[in-house]
């Protein structure tokens, strides 16, 4: 068929089956390229981390441990392309930076809030592992939770016994409560901090250590006050 200054026209159905089959043998093509299915390995973890934290373990599970870990699920979506290039990708980044299988030391507590504070776990993870994004009160069990499994790492190495936390009194929980209120809301809401309750001591201190690294100016006595009020 012709246009009417006799040129002939356009096909757009043929246009459109020709770019199909173009990118179907271009998909059959990348499968070829072997970065993204040839590196899946799960290696024997060689120092994992020690949870002193149940319900921590389980979230970190559930939203880190695919990616930091050696233990990732490579599902079949991981060996098809361009799919497998980016999740190749991520895996090896994330256990570059840190792995629970192969402990160094980092991140540090605040290091590990500020990510999931942040970023993590990534949009592109939870949007196929929607389970895996984090509520506020996860974060929060996550962070002390790792906080105290650390503190448990470190005086098992060093031989030391976290000192236990001393029962709370009526004045130390009202400190407490004055403390969370005045210098609690400039992160986050100060519900979130009188809510949180600590399974011990080591753990409590974790959260206010963050806490101080990121900021916060505790003296002492706050710091025990606080400490009890976590704890009660």
């Amino acid at each position: 068929m012709s246009s009417t200054d006799g040129r002939p026209r356009r096909s757009w159905k043929k246009i459109l089956l020709w770019a199909m089959g173009a990118a179907v043998v271009v998909f059959i093509l990348i499968q070829f390229v072997p970065y993204g299915r040839t590196s899946h390995s799960n290696p024997a973890a060689t120092n994992p981390f020690k949870w002193t934290d149940p319900q921590a373990e389980a979230i970190a599970k559930t939203s880190c441990y695919d990616c930091h870990s050696n233990e990732t699920d490579w599902w079949w979506a991981t060996n098809v392309a361009p799919m497998s290039w980016l999740i190749q990708r991520d895996v090896d980044g994330a256990r570059s930076s840190f792995n629970f299988s192969e402990w160094a030391g980092v991140p540090s507590v605040a290091e590990l809030s500020e990510a999931i504070d942040g970023a993590m776990p990534p949009f592109q993870y939870t949007m196929i592992h929607p389970d895996a994004k984090l509520t506020d009160a996860e974060k929060q069990a996550l962070t002390a939770g790792y906080g105290a499994s650390l503190a448990a790492m470190s005086a098992a190495s060093s031989g030391a016994t976290p000192e236990p936390s001393p029962s709370a009194t009526a004045g130390s929980t009202a400190d407490a409560t004055a403390i969370i209120d005045n210098r609690c809301d400039s992160c986050h809401p100060a519900d979130r901090a009188l809510g949180f309750r600590a399974s011990d001591a080591a753990q409590a201190q974790a959260l206010i250590d963050a806490m101080i690294q990121k900021g916060a100016t505790v003296t002492a006595d706050e710091r025990q006050a606080l400490v009890d009020y976590f704890t009660r």
